[in-house]
């Protein structure tokens, strides 16, 4: 899995096959796959996710 960040100016919105876009903080951790929980614990520790 590779992550990716960069700034962003403006409203993101789907398009193509995504159907919708949604922000997710460290307390929805639950709610993702067990592979993103991995990440998201990763994002969590070092700063980068609240």
């Amino acid at each position: 899995m590779t992550c990716y960040t960069a700034e962003y100016h403006g409203t993101p919105t789907p398009s193509a096959e995504i159907e919708e876009l949604i922000w997710l903080s460290y307390t929805d951790r639950e709610r993702v796959s067990p592979v993103d929980q991995i990440i998201f614990d990763h994002l969590h520790q070092s700063g980068q996710l609240c």
